[in-house]
């Protein structure tokens, strides 16, 4: 390649990048793509099924077997023949050919009378089970679902943070301008100009940062939901004042006030919870199972069958069987009642499971009522702090401009400025975050 092509190639390739299609991602494609390409999730739907077939194996417990059987049996033999001698007296024998074919069938049927109810008990447990684990995968979509909303709230913010930054950098720029034509004009010493000339390369420095941090949470988001992060995706704006104004509405406020209710509803809806008081029920179920043995087993058995050498006459001979059997457990090395004993263990452990998740969610949910009133307040704080940082750099900036103030004072007013905006954009999205950490921890959020 020649120096002018690759000059040319050069000068190009920021167009090249730049145009690719930029791709609008809203929160709902986010949610539905992670629902689908999820593996996790997946990879639980595939396994619902191995728990949904379980229910019919349990049923084919109690049902009647049936079997048929069929056989086909061919023989031949030959022999060269010979000589036999007996005595004085040898006898030539003659080569020899035979075949032999036999037909068979049979059909048998056997039903389990009696076990103790353990097969009974094997089809409620398969069945508490099944329920357990579609509760399960309900809450792993929750999860997931509110892993993306905080990942892309969290993108929305680093997004209006750079925003400020840029906006920041922008002010700073056309106040470096403003300060050389005034000093030009010796309305301004020197000392002014090299003081903006440092806060200005501040500023890019700053835009800069907060440009990557929005980049590299956008490219988490984007791998988390399994995207291409080369090509070009842009997040959608949320409505957050028209959010913050429903959150801030006394209904609301009175909803996730009342802790006891919060309590009440996160243990009738939470989907890991009632998977867990399933897992309960089921190790319940487990200790039924597991006594059964110690009963005695009763079954029945019916068979027909039928064999001839010849198929045109298989069925003129038949033989029929039926039998009943009783199985009664004497001694077995006490194998029976070391699995009660285990079946016994698994239900305490599930049961102080089952205790210490509603523990942890009386906790975590104080907890975030606790943050989502502190968090209240300080959205309230930042909003009025933002009013006022917003004056008195207006303030200060006619003072400058009629000479009536410093330039450090401007200064220290529009840095103070750009930080209650960025305590208002963190506080606002917190705050939407809290609000849905609630739901979750409730059962309550939807996709």
């Amino acid at each position: 390649m020649s120096w002018k092509n690759f000059l040319c190639t050069f000068l190009l390739l920021p167009f090249l990048t730049f145009s690719q299609e930029i791709q609008k991602l809203k929160l709902d494609d986010a949610i539905n793509i992670a629902l689908q390409k999820n593996v996790l999730i997946n990879q639980t739907e595939n396994s619902l099924e191995l728990n949904k077939s379980q229910i019919l194996l349990s049923y084919g417990n109690v049902l009647p077997t049936l079997n048929i059987n069929s056989g086909f049996n061919w023989s031949r033999s030959e022999d060269e023949g010979g000589m036999f001698t007996l005595g004085n007296l040898t006898i030539p024998l003659p080569p020899t050919k035979s075949e032999t074919r036999s037909y068979s069938a049979s059909i048998s049927s056997s039903l389990n009378l009696f076990d103790g109810l353990s097969s009974f008990y094997s089809i409620y447990q398969s069945k508490v089970n099944y329920d357990a684990a579609k509760y399960k995968l309900e809450r792993l979509k929750q999860d997931i679902v509110f892993q993306t909303i905080v990942k892309y709230v969290n993108v929305l913010k680093a997004k209006k943070l750079m925003e400020v930054q840029e906006d920041n950098l922008k002010w700073n720029k056309k106040s470096l301008e403003t300060i050389i034509e005034r000093n030009k004009v010796g309305q301004v010493t020197l000392a002014d100009v090299y003081q903006q000339q440092v806060n200005y390369g501040n500023a890019e420095l700053l835009a800069i940062q907060s440009r990557n941090n929005y980049e590299i949470l956008k490219n988490e988001l984007l791998a988390f939901l399994g995207l291409d992060v080369a090509l070009n995706y842009e997040v959608e704006d949320l409505n957050v004042e028209k959010l913050l104004n429903e959150l801030k509405s006394e209904d609301l406020e009175r909803t996730y006030t009342n802790f006891t209710e919060l309590v009440k509803n996160a243990l009738e809806y939470r989907p890991d919870y009632l998977a867990q008081k399933l897992q309960l029920l089921s190790n319940e179920y487990e200790i039924s199972i597991a006594r059964g043995g110690h009963f005695p087993k009763l079954s029945a058995s019916i068979s027909a069958s039928t064999r001839s050498n010849r198929l045109s006459d298989l069925g003129k001979s038949r033989t029929y069987i039926a039998g009943l059997n009783l199985n009664i457990p004497i001694f077995n090395g006490w194998m029976i009642s070391n699995r009660v004993q285990m079946a016994e263990v698994n239900y305490k452990n599930s049961k102080l499971t089952l205790d210490d998740l509603e523990r942890n969610i009386k906790v975590n949910l104080k907890k975030s009522l606790l943050d989502l009133e502190a968090s209240k307040k300080k959205l309230d704080v930042n909003n009025k702090n933002l009013l006022a940082a917003q004056e008195n750099k207006r303030i200060n900036e006619e003072k400058y401009n009629l000479g009536a103030s410093t330039l450090l004072n401007l200064l220290i007013a529009n840095s103070q400025y750009v930080q209650a905006q960025n305590d208002l954009i963190n506080s606002s999205f917190d705050y939407l975050i809290i609000k849905k950490q609630i739901e979750y921890l409730i059962g309550n959020l939807k996709f």
